[in-house]
C-alpha cells in the first residue's frame, strides 16, 4: 500500500529476529515529504481493504448459511 503512493520512492522492511516482535522500516519520499505521513496513509488503506475482505467473507457466510438452510427444508 505504501508503495502505490506516488510519492514514494522506496519502501521495504526487516525484521530484526524471529523471537522479535520488532519490524524495521525504511522508507523514501520525494519531495522532502516525512515518511509518516505516507505510512499512515498506507496503513489506513491497508486496514479498510481488509474490513473489505472480512465484510464480503461474512456476507458470503450468511448467504451459504441461507442457502444450506433452505435446502434443508
Amino acid at each position: 500500500m505504501v508503495m502505490k503512493n506516488p510519492e514514494v520512492e522506496f519502501c521495504g522492511y526487516s525484521i530484526t529476529h524471529p523471537s522479535e516482535s520488532k519490524i524495521n522500516f525504511r522508507i523514501q519520499t520525494r519531495n522532502r515529504i516525512p515518511a509518516v505521513e505516507p505510512f499512515r496513509r498506507g496503513l489506513t488503506e491497508l486496514m479498510d481493504v481488509c474490513q473489505h475482505v472480512l465484510n464480503t467473507f461474512e456476507t458470503s457466510v450468511k448467504i451459504y448459511e441461507k442457502q444450506k438452510e433452505e435446502q434443508m427444508e
